[in-house]
């Protein structure tokens, strides 16, 4: 759901009786209440927690990324209460390693179609608080609502923004956000009391992180000697590189298929990793390989990709240097 967010267009829309109740115990919590006309001394005043969004940085252990990554994203929406909403299907559809859906009914029959993202660039959060964490109710007129909670600050000064979970609903109802908010309430207490582990961790991506699995050195080779950094580029499935030549390496965990290529493969120790070209304005080029085969119950298949894009338009060969990181990464991790 890349940029969903920046897509959704804010019509004003009566305020739902949640976000209400959200805002006003937030109001309350920051003042202190007062009874009998009396003021409430500081010492019964309760604190709303301010969270550094705009510097990189964890705002709740229990969405560290090592944690996160190992948490069935499926299991963990399969073990709220979605029945008091209607009737679930009994499929609950994985898109990529950290995003579930179910396509369900509401109580008067009608679709009421929920997703669940466990890895989101968020943006506009500190409105509310869900779970006691930053969030953000976004209603968009036709009948859908994202509702989404910040675990970490991003780098403001690299125009990158907080990530975070969010349910996105869709339904025929008049108010989308209530029961978005109630969802997205039970998805951060599961995660945080009892996340249920992914079948995949053991010798899957889930167990790594993207961004510790290329050398410093070979990242400033393949950007050709330019320093680079990963700043406001890290996620929980990918990670990007910048260099001070506008050269970007980013680094891809997915499920899926791999893309097709006009190009031979290559020799990743044993593996072949396929080279797709990409575009050449500005020049690009990834290189990608199966991790491990029937990695959910659609039987798709884990994948890396590891693409350099020559912003800059450095005299390089995009393909070649991708291929020299896919060696280095497949080397580091285990057959699986």
């Amino acid at each position: 759901m890349a940029d969903q967010l920046d897509s959704v267009i804010a019509v004003p829309r009566p305020v739902t009786l949640i976000a209400t109740l959200l805002t006003a115990l937030t109001t309350l919590a920051a003042a202190g209440c007062a009874a009998d006309g009396k003021s409430t001394s500081a010492r019964r005043t309760v604190e709303v927690s301010k969270f550094e969004l705009n510097k990189p940085g964890l705002l709740d252990q229990a969405f560290a990324p090592d944690r996160l990554r190992g948490v069935d994203v499926c299991a963990t929406l399969q073990a709220i209460d979605l029945g008091r909403f209607g009737a679930p299907a009994p499929e609950f559809t994985p898109d990529g390693l950290g995003t579930c859906s179910n396509y369900m009914k509401d109580r008067d029959g009608k679709s009421f179609n929920v997703t669940l993202y466990f890895d989101e660039k968020v943006s506009d959060v500190g409105a509310h608080r869900i779970g006691g964490l930053p969030a953000a109710i976004y209603d968009n007129g036709s009948g859908s609502c994202f509702t989404s909670v910040a675990y970490a600050g991003a780098d403001a000064e690299q125009f990158a923004d907080p990530r975070g979970l969010e349910i996105q609903l869709s339904s025929g109802q008049a108010d989308v956000c209530s029961p978005a908010v109630q969802i997205l309430t039970d998805v951060v207490d599961v995660v945080r009391t009892k996340p249920p582990v992914s079948p995949r961790t053991s010798g899957g991506l889930a167990g790594f992180d993207p961004c510790e699995i290329l050398d410093p050195a070979a990242i400033r080779d393949a950007a050709m000697g330019s320093p680079a950094n990963s700043a406001g580029g890290e996620g929980l499935y990918s990670c990007e590189w910048s260099a001070e030549n506008s050269v970007l390496v980013t680094v891809n965990f997915g499920v899926g298929a791999l893309e097709s290529s006009p190009l031979p493969p290559v020799d990743l120790t044993g593996v072949p990793g396929l080279v797709v070209p990409g575009s050449s304005d500005p020049p690009t080029c990834a290189v990608e390989w199966e991790h491990r085969k029937n990695a959910n119950a659609a039987g798709e298949s884990e994948f890396v990709q590891i693409e350099i894009m020559n912003m800059g338009r450095t005299p390089m060969d995009p393909c070649a240097n991708a291929t020299n990181l896919a060696k280095q990464a497949r080397a580091k991790l285990p057959a699986a």
